[in-house]
């Protein structure tokens, strides 16, 4: 009895031991994935965070216009609604704007809805002069929010300080402040928020309050918002204050159902490893006993008389005894005579086979009958075997259901009343086997994929797997017996270990990312778990540990890390990066008083390689220059690549004097100037190739990230404009230009819907003097500008696009006009002319809108042309003969404007369908004393008349002029010596004067 509960105590302790190692194995891969997921789920809330971040700063950034505004007009700023409304449509979110001079609120946009904010004193409100007096203290932009709007919903307001001038001391004069008011959640439409419930998370932004220290909910993935349990933080720095976003899974940093059905595994493999134990120990016991029972019955068989009666009748008794003993004995006992037959059996052989005792009496038993897998010759070999060991083995029996057992048999002959008799037992070991296959599954599992080790308590190195030889190199002989020691690289501190002990002592376990050192010397990283096995005694017997070489996953991670914070083609910073590190710039330039700079680079001309050489040769230019501009810089300065052919160089610790620090980026500008410069190896010969920069220098961080760029990039365009290949600083009139563009734009899209726009006819005469048509020429009838001339908006409405309803809108009024003209006599042989712009010809339906307007007006198509411009031919020729060609099946005209004076080629114009040559007036305006002028006129007059073209000439003003015109046979004129461009009204009293 006692042997049996030592049994079941050693594999009770053998599959605790189990479950534990298992455990432990399932808390490290859980932790380990836990992780993974915080890491993945704080760079997506870093990547929103600096989204918002981005948009709350573009919102506040249109109080910097309004300032530079209210500075440019000496604190006076009369016409702030016309200012305004641009700015509320440039700034997403920005709900108004308000000018408060001297803290009092004097002037708001939109004004309707906000009537009650009129006269209100920021400074004297004790509900909100915090901020107030903090902006006007520091100079610095200030964020007050968020609060509940009477319009409804959450905002926020910041508030930007304006100094103008100084006093009598030297300290900059108090203006007022720039005031712009935000609405959540409008103005973070653009950070994508969103996002994060597409990803699975839940997230909230909050801040708390800076009085009450309450908790204020910004944005949330749900209606309540309510505290997430267990997120990962990303705080946001906001002016003078700090928001936060939380962010964690929705369904939980572990994944619950994978950890049971692990532990469920774990579970199970440690029951089968006790059961194994307690069958092995099992075992033993019933050897034991059977090897008793052969000793007794060999002892019995000794005392044999030599009388063949005495004996059987001694041999009968023993058959009896040995019948009684059959019945007792725990292993199958069975006896065959010489011709195979079963003459005796215990009950446990017969439940072996799955009988009942008196089912197999009733009937002769053959060996054949429960095991056909012992051969004949076997069977005969053991009856004459005379040396009295015995034979083991082991085989199948066969149970009554079909069923087959593993058995190990025990056989030995001996001879019975004269006679010979097989004497056997067998034991069902079909157990063992099983558990021998599970040892062998257990044995499988400590050879895994991961390395194992296990050390005793004082690390030294007691085992280990293949896995371990295959990542660290040492096989199992080079390391049993020597400490764990054997691995360290060199590249952790003590502390580190200090730390790792620790954790060792206090939870039992550590795991983390460590640098270990190869056989061969190669140092490499890898994840590594350890668990301490606690003894009987509650002391560390054993630590385990498990590793897995992630090489190629911090490869991974690396190449991660750069294709989101670097240009693939350039292997430099990307926007993305610059912004982060430009941040960070201002921070430092606050901090340490020093001054740094801004330079945008882009190159100059960079399309035309593209469409002559190829992309591919623009890549290897792209390329090239990243080089060059690494060259050109010092130690801690940083070159990106915003995309396309545009750079970005940010300087730091430079002169806090501004003067000397607008020197030394001048300095390293114009090196960057002469290094791009340089010939390019392209191909078989050399490639050219300039760049113009923009500068802008910052001091501190009173400015925001994408303010810098802009203006930077303002400054850039103006060296541009200078004629490339040069270098222009940031001039804040840039940005009043940039402001008034954007005014423009916005007029002339409001023009287009009022109808501010009307035609002027500009008289063409003929040789004698007749009116004989006239130009359309589009003004403009601007609200508080008065009539405005297409100079001043043409080139705006070809950059945005309105040129094609703009356009559209000519041709109508036109042919209605030239309908008129043809339904009267006396105008009806007059032509008319109008300008088609390169864009307006090649949009797809240009034919069909000639066509309709044509149709719709009733117009003469014949007394229709249309002027056209050298630039249609930069662009699809074969398109643009097409176009024409069609038009010309209809009757009407085309005149070539400006003739001489773009880019066109003369094998391209004679493909064109033209009617007139029309000289440009910048020829016209000198042929009095300009002998290269004269020359041009008589080529451009030749030209035509060899191509038996009508030939114009435009901008003739002096009677002189005319008649030079004439004398080389020019026939039709147009200018202001004929008439200036005038209303519809004038023109036909002009015309009915003649």
């Amino acid at each position: 009895m006692n042997k049996i509960w030592r049994s079941w105590l050693i594999s009770l302790l053998v599959a605790l031991l189990a479950c534990l190692v298992g455990m432990s194995v399932v808390y490290v891969a859980a932790r380990q994935d836990e992780n993974v997921a915080r890491s993945q789920a704080l760079a997506d809330a870093s990547d929103r965070g600096n989204a918002v971040r981005v948009a709350i700063d573009r919102a506040l950034s249109s109080t910097y216009a309004l300032g530079a505004m209210v500075r440019q007009g000496r604190g006076q700023l009369n016409e702030f609604d016309t200012f305004a409304r641009p700015l509320i449509i440039y700034y997403p979110g920005v709900m108004s704007l308000q000018l408060a001079p001297a803290g009092v609120v004097q002037q708001i946009y939109p004004l309707k809805g906000n009537e009650k904010a009129i006269g209100h004193n920021l400074l004297a409100d004790p509900a909100r002069n915090k901020e107030a007096f903090m902006a006007r203290d520091t100079g610095q932009m200030t964020l007050a929010g968020p609060f509940p709007l009477l319009q409804g919903g959450i905002g926020a307001v910041g508030r930007l300080p304006i100094f103008i001038g100084h006093d009598n001391n030297g300290k900059p004069h108090f203006w007022g402040f720039a005031i712009a008011l935000v609405r959540f959640p409008d103005v973070l439409q653009g950070a994508g928020l969103n996002w994060l419930p597409q990803r699975g998370y839940q997230y909230r932004l909050w801040r708390l309050h800076p009085d009450t220290k309450q908790v204020q909910i910004i944005a949330g993935a749900d209606s309540k918002s309510q505290a997430l349990d267990d997120p990962v933080h990303y705080h946001i720095n906001m002016p003078n204050g700090v928001w936060t976003l939380d962010v964690q899974p929705q369904d939980g940093w572990r994944n619950q159902q994978r950890i049971a059905i692990n532990s469920a595994l774990v579970l199970g493999i440690s029951i089968l490893l006790g059961w194994l134990a307690w069958q092995m120990l099992e075992l033993r016991r019933h050897r034991a006993e059977l090897a008793l029972l052969v000793a007794l019955r060999t002892r019995a068989l000794a005392q044999e008389t030599s009388d063949r009666q005495a004996a059987e009748h001694a041999a009968l008794a023993e058959t009896m005894r040995q019948a009684a003993l059959l019945q007792t004995a725990a292993d199958g006992i069975h006896i065959l005579d010489e011709n195979g037959r079963l003459t005796e059996f215990s009950d446990s052989f017969a439940s072996m086979l799955g009988y009942v005792p008196d089912e197999m009496r009733q009937q002769q038993w053959q060996l054949s009958d429960w095991n056909d897998t012992v051969p004949p010759g076997l069977f005969a070999q053991l009856l004459q075997d005379e040396s009295g060991q015995g034979y083991h083995f082991e085989t199948r029996h066969r149970r009554k259901d079909g069923s087959q057992i593993e058995v190990e048999v025990n056989a030995k002959a001996m001879n019975i009343g004269g006679r010979r008799y097989l004497y056997a037992s067998s034991r069902d070991i079909s157990e063992r086997k099983h558990a021998e296959q599970l040892l062998r599954i257990a044995a499988t599992a400590f050879e895994a994929q991961e390395g194992m080790v296990v050390t005793d308590c004082h690390t030294v190195i007691l085992r280990v797997n293949s896995a371990f030889s295959k990542i660290t190199g040492y096989q199992a002989e080079d390391v049993v017996g020597r400490k764990i020691s054997i691995l360290q690289s060199g590249r952790h501190d003590p502390a580190f270990y200090r730390r790792l002990w620790y954790s060792l002592r206090e939870l039992g376990a550590w795991q983390g990312e460590i640098w270990n050192r190869r056989k061969n010397g190669e140092i490499y990283p890898e994840w590594l778990s350890i668990s301490a096995v606690l003894g009987d005694d509650g002391k560390v017997s054993h630590y385990v540990g498990t590793m897995s070489d992630i090489t190629q996953r911090k490869a991974a991670e690396d190449k991660i890390k750069r294709l989101a914070f670097y240009d693939p083609l350039t292997q430099l910073p990307n926007r993305r990066l610059l912004l982060d590190r430009l941040q960070v710039a201002l921070d430092n330039s606050a901090r340490n008083q020093q001054t740094g700079a801004l330079l945008f680079i882009d190159l100059d001309n960079f399309k035309t390689l593209n469409d002559t050489l190829g992309h591919d040769m623009g890549d290897r230019l792209l390329q090239e220059v990243a080089l060059r501009l690494n060259d050109c810089l010092r130690n801690g300065d940083t070159v990106a690549r915003l995309g396309g052919d545009e750079f970005v160089v940010m300087l730091e610790r430079l002169s806090p004097q501004q003067q000397q620090a607008a020197q030394q980026t001048r300095e390293l500008g114009q090196r960057i100037l002469d290094s791009l410069a340089r010939p390019y190896p392209m191909l078989e010969g050399t490639h050219h190739n300039t760049c113009s920069l923009g500068a802008v220098l910052f001091f501190g961080n009173t400015t925001t990230v994408e303010e810098l760029l802009k203006r930077a990039d303002l400054a850039m365009y103006q060296a541009k404009a200078a004629g490339r290949n040069t270098l222009r600083f940031f001039d804040p009139e840039m940005q009043q230009a940039v402001s008034a563009r954007a005014e423009l734009e916005a007029d002339l899209r409001r023009g287009l819907q009022q109808q501010e726009f009307q035609l002027f006819y500009q008289p063409q005469v003929d040789a004698d003097g007749h009116i004989t048509g006239a130009e359309a020429l589009l003004r403009w009838q601007r609200p508080d500008y008065g009539l405005v001339t297409p100079a001043s908006f043409i080139p705006l409405a070809e950059e945005s696009g309105l040129i094609v309803p703009l356009g559209e809108w000519v041709l109508y009024t036109a042919c209605r006009q030239l309908a008129a003209w043809a339904a009267n006599p006396a105008t009806a042989q007059l032509e008319l002319s109008v300008n088609v712009s390169a864009r307006q010809f090649h949009q797809p339906g240009f034919v069909a809108m000639v066509r309709m307007a044509l149709q719709q007006s009733g117009a003469p198509a014949r007394k229709l042309k249309l002027e056209l411009t050298e630039s249609l031919l930069l662009q699809d020729v074969d398109d643009t003969v097409r176009k024409m060609q069609a038009l010309k099946q209809d009757g009407l005209g085309f005149s070539l404007d400006d003739f001489g004076t773009g880019y066109s080629s003369l094998s391209y114009i004679k493909r064109l369908p033209l009617d007139q040559l029309k000289i440009d007036q910048s020829f016209v305006r000198d042929i009095d004393n300009n002998v290269n002028d004269i020359s041009i006129i008589r080529t451009i007059v030749a030209l035509a008349g060899s191509m038996q073209l009508q030939v114009i000439a435009e901008g003739v003003e002096t009677a002189s002029q005319r008649q030079f015109l004439l004398q080389q046979h020019c026939r039709a004129f147009q200018g202001y010596l004929f008439g200036k461009p005038m209303s519809i009204g004038h023109f036909m009293r002009l015309l009915t004067s003649r």
